[in-house]
């Protein structure tokens, strides 16, 4: 059996490489293709949400009790759309675990029954995520 000469050597290893490098660069060209946009997040102004809050979609969203923590409130809003809306908690800069809701069907609207998560600084200021056709509306809330 021949040997192999350092020339052909050098030459498998530079087609390695090239083989290599192509092959790093069609990974990252499919993960970003595969990566769709983030929504862009919609701030909403609502001064109550026991009288509601109408979202630029023209749907209401309201609450059937004050928010608490710790105690459960219902969550409804105008049906608008033919996918569940969903509800994510938290408040500005501090994480408060995963705690999204998925409304369920109630006929003519939708409707989740929600429990705010304990919050250790009890702070009454909370951001609502809700998630609805592609969309992110961020509502600004205070609980009791």
């Amino acid at each position: 059996m021949k040997a192999l000469s350092r020339r052909q050597w050098q030459f498998i290893a530079l087609a390695l490489l090239v083989f290599a490098a192509l092959k790093v660069a069609l990974i990252v060209w499919y993960l970003q293709q595969r990566q769709p946009a983030a929504p862009a997040v919609t701030s909403i102004s609502c001064s109550s949400l026991q009288q509601g809050c109408t979202l630029p979609d023209g749907s209401m969203l309201r609450v059937d009790s004050i928010p608490r923590q710790r105690h459960p409130f219902t969550l409804t809003l105008g049906k608008h759309g033919s996918e569940a809306p969903t509800a994510e908690f938290s408040m500005r800069d501090m994480d408060m675990g995963f705690n999204r809701y998925r409304f369920v069907d109630g006929g003519d609207h939708w409707q989740a029954r929600i429990t705010l998560p304990a919050c250790v600084s009890g702070s009454p200021d909370w951001l609502l995520d809700l998630r609805q056709d592609g969309h992110i509306y961020r509502i600004a809330f205070r609980a009791e």
